[in-house]
């Protein structure tokens, strides 16, 4: 758990974000280098912007243009999302990350002190593992990501540095990324400036990606084992209670009861936190899929027209079109696995309720109302992230593939 906080720590520093340290969460230190971070990724979303319109005549620039444009909408809506909600997004991490949410639970609480056999050890290992194996695959998914995000922006950047040590022009100033700005280029050392700001910003998307999305990931991947455990608990209640009880049958119904009556609190506080973490990351859901489809039109354009396929200028737009398809498909599967662990919790709570008194089948239908309402992750509206809504980003970013091929032959 410790590594994993300090991995996360590590990436999220270079962007001046600090909401996994220990001991220097709001330090004006911080707090100026998120500043700043954030002025430049509004830079570069203003100077992509620029370059996309000032070219809008010529397509296959405007399309050039367009993929970094994409980019630096989402690296600035990344930064501001983590500016913005940092005293929030802490908050999350304090009451879901830094201490496991399901110690609220007083019966969770009483199966870790005590050993014991049967389903209880099973509740007991399922706690335990789930915890570590959520933080360690969230932990790898951090590294590969930066790698990936790394990889493509150097592609990027060694592209034109390449492209002037072949060249005999002195003369050309070839920069990373399409970006229009307001002075020239022609000295050398103001050419320097541009390209070291562009460098800036490309790796600075190293951070803004995969920091913020790893970490909206790793809070509702919480969400995701917490309602497997309660599921696993109402699934086993009948075992369970007879463990506890030991055999003293006028103690059993109470004990069902009680721990039902816990489930249920637990997942009243789920749900609050899916809420509130959901009214956040609203609009980047929205941004990411509208800004992802338009990127995936625009890199399949421009694979589509290059004249050498596998060359190394090409190949960026393979892995930026692939990194972006991923990380759609990976928020898609995340709301559906919370769609699916809600619909398992609906069918566990209705499970051999006729072995309980009446108190207890009240307490049932009311719990069965509750989770029937599921806890979807909206985008907006009424569309949810989900395999249909990824589905039709694919199909979506095909369409408009399909539109512009047909204006560019035309």
């Amino acid at each position: 758990m410790e590594e994993t906080f300090r991995t996360f720590h590590r990436v999220l520093s270079f962007a001046g974000i600090s909401i996994f340290s220990k001991t220097s969460r709001s330090t004006k230190r911080w707090l100026l280098l998120q500043i700043l971070n954030f002025v430049i990724g509004f830079l570069t979303f203003i100077f992509t912007s620029a370059f996309a319109i000032v070219h809008f005549n010529n397509m296959l620039l405007f399309i050039q243009g367009a993929c970094i444009w994409t980019t630096g909408v989402i690296m600035f809506i990344s930064l501001g999302v983590c500016l913005l909600f940092r005293k929030k997004f802490h908050m999350f991490l304090s009451e879901m990350v830094f201490e496991d949410g399901m110690l609220d639970m007083p019966f969770i609480e009483y199966v870790l002190r005590n050993e014991k056999n049967g389903k209880l050890n099973d509740l007991k290992e399922l706690v335990i593992n789930s915890q570590d194996k959520l933080f360690y695959y969230t932990r790898i998914l951090l590294k590969v990501y930066v790698t990936s995000v790394w990889l493509t922006a150097t592609l990027y950047l060694c592209g034109p540095i390449y492209q002037m040590s072949i060249s005999d022009d002195n003369s050309l100033r070839l920069l990373a990324f399409d970006m229009w700005f307001p002075w020239s280029l022609e000295n050398f050392n103001v050419y320097i400036a541009s390209f070291l700001f562009h460098a800036y910003a490309g790796y600075l998307c190293c951070i803004a990606y995969p920091g913020l999305q790893s970490m909206i990931i790793l809070l509702v991947g919480q969400t995701i084992r917490q309602l497997r455990i309660i599921t696993f608990i109402l699934q086993n209640l009948n075992d369970l209670s007879t463990q506890i009880v030991e055999g003293k049958e006028e103690n059993w119904q109470p004990c069902c009861t009680e721990i039902f009556k816990q489930c249920i609190t637990h997942y009243v506080k789920i749900k609050r936190f899916t809420n509130r973490l959901n009214i956040i990351c609203q609009p980047f859901y929205l941004t990411l899929i509208l800004v992802a489809i338009m990127l995936v039109c625009m890199c399949s354009v421009k694979i589509a027209v290059s004249d050498v396929i596998f060359s190394a200028d090409v190949m960026k737009y393979f892995v930026h079109e692939f990194c972006f398809i991923l990380v759609v498909l990976m928020f898609c599967l995340l709301g559906q696995k919370v769609e699916n662990e809600c619909e398992k919790l609906e069918l566990a709570v209705t499970e051999k309720w006729y072995l309980y008194d009446r108190n207890h089948k009240i307490n049932v239908l009311i719990f069965n109302m509750a989770v029937s309402q599921r806890m979807p992750i909206y985008i907006f509206g009424s569309v949810t992230l989900s395999l249909p809504t990824f589905t039709w980003f694919i199909k979506t970013g095909m369409s408009f593939f399909t539109l512009v091929m047909s204006l560019l032959e035309g």
